[in-house]
């Protein structure tokens, strides 16, 4: 039975949703081709998915008609009042402005080698020639970078559970759990708890002279002229951990999954690195990506009636306070955005992923994942005879929860491994 066939078939309510979100997790992508050929605009009891690339486009395009609101009641609790929940609004303006001052493009090189460095270090330390990915690396390495990069060092097990708790509740919360909501908002007092005497330990010392993100922040907050408060610096640094570490390492994850899946792209891909063409290796993780994205989603809020897929035979009016499903997934399945979709080409424009949003609502950190995850996945494939590990272990395992939890990657022993920078520690 397709997609339509059952989801129509279901009684009216939550058994509708139950038809949406086991397809989300088992073949979202046959669902979104049935969706775009048949019905690219669907009206479920808690959400209107958008399936078409236009008409996702038009709706992330338009932060004010359709906003993030809805993201107010997760993220405020937790950090407080936050920019991303509010685009198009003086917060967002302003302190956009400042975090991009303070994730610098200069930094870029120094990402890209600390994810380097963190993954050979896992790898050289691997015994028999195994490992699971996920605690070793994927998640490893953007700890150690939310830790040494942006300089929000509290210990591992802290962080890990605070990035976890508050990444579930406010992004992958569906159905909707209200005692995932609760552990967010706890997390979220936790992470403040422990951020305050941090940061008032660096307003008292002497401006640090920009090591890392969170100072160059504090730094800025002296000067008047930034009209940033303490309040706003603590939220504006929780955010910077909440988008990092779960995001990262399952897109660090996915990506090795399909290259493994799929012998001709790890081929290529390993031929580019070998030439030492780095962008055209990057270029062969994110295309990848977008056959297995970290989300397939972005929800938005309807301010206002509209009418969506406007001039088309199947367009239709949304009511002011529609909740809706932005299906980015189906998006980048779309030959109107992807020509001959389901050809896996790394020569794609880099412009048409959507991995990392896109217009107002980009991610923040977009340019930090763009290197730290290839070189991540890089570090990875490197490894002489690659290869899951067998049966269920070599599988990703959610362990019934939104992210990966493990996977065993085995390598040959016999060969030589990466070789780890001096003085790095994993």
């Amino acid at each position: 039975m397709g997609f339509l066939a059952e989801f129509d078939a279901a009684p009216e309510g939550e058994a509708k949703i139950g038809v949406v979100i086991r397809w989300l997790r088992s073949d979202w992508r046959t669902m979104y081709t049935e969706l775009r050929t048949h019905r690219p605009i669907l009206k479920t009891p808690a959400f209107t998915m958008v399936t078409r690339a236009t008409d996702v486009l038009d709706v992330l395009s338009q932060p004010s008609l359709y906003t993030v609101r809805a993201n107010q009641r997760t993220m405020d609790p937790s950090v407080g009042p936050f920019m991303l929940a509010r685009d198009e609004t003086e917060i967002n303006w302003e302190e956009k402005g400042l975090l991009r001052a303070v994730l610098r493009w200069d930094d870029l090189q120094r990402v890209r080698q600390l994810a380097g460095q963190v993954a050979a270090v896992a790898l050289s330390e691997a015994e028999a020639g195994s490992l699971d990915l996920v605690p070793t690396i994927a998640r490893r390495v953007p700890l150690r970078i939310v830790q040494n990069m942006f300089g929000f060092n509290a210990p591992d097990e802290s962080i890990l559970s605070w990035s976890f708790a508050t990444q579930h509740g406010m992004f992958r919360n569906l159905p909707f759990n209200q005692e995932v909501l609760a552990r967010c908002h706890a997390a979220g007092e936790a992470m403040r708890a422990w951020l305050w005497p941090f940061l008032a330990a660096k307003w008292a010392s002497a401006p640090s002279g920009g090591e890392d993100t969170v100072s160059r922040l504090v730094d800025l907050s002296r000067l008047p002229a930034a009209g940033i408060s303490a309040e706003r610096v603590l939220s504006n640094v929780c955010g910077l951990l909440v988008g990092a570490i779960e995001t990262m390492s399952q897109a660090i994850v996915q990506v090795i999954d399909q290259m493994l899946s799929y012998p001709e792209w790890l081929a290529a891909a390993l031929a580019a690195d070998a030439r030492g063409d780095i962008a055209e290796f990057d270029a062969h993780v994110f295309e990848a990506l977008r056959f297995n994205p970290i989300t397939t989603i972005q929800f938005r809020f309807a301010e206002a009636d509209r009418e969506i897929g406007c001039g088309t035979p199947y367009a239709a009016t949304v009511s002011a306070g529609t909740i809706l499903a932005v299906c980015t997934g189906s998006a980048m399945f779309d030959a109107a955005l992807m020509p001959e979709p389901d050809k896996f080409d790394p020569t794609r424009p880099s412009q048409s992923y959507l991995h990392f949003g896109i217009g107002h609502h980009e991610c923040l950190g977009r340019y930090v994942g763009q290197v730290a995850i290839p070189e991540t996945v890089r570090q990875v494939l490197r490894m002489p005879s690659i290869k899951r590990a067998a049966g269920a272990a070599g599988s990703i395992d959610f362990n019934e929860g939104p992210f990966p939890e493990h996977i065993i990657v085995e390598w040959c022993v016999s060969a030589p491994t990466a070789t780890p920078a001096e003085g790095i520690s994993a």
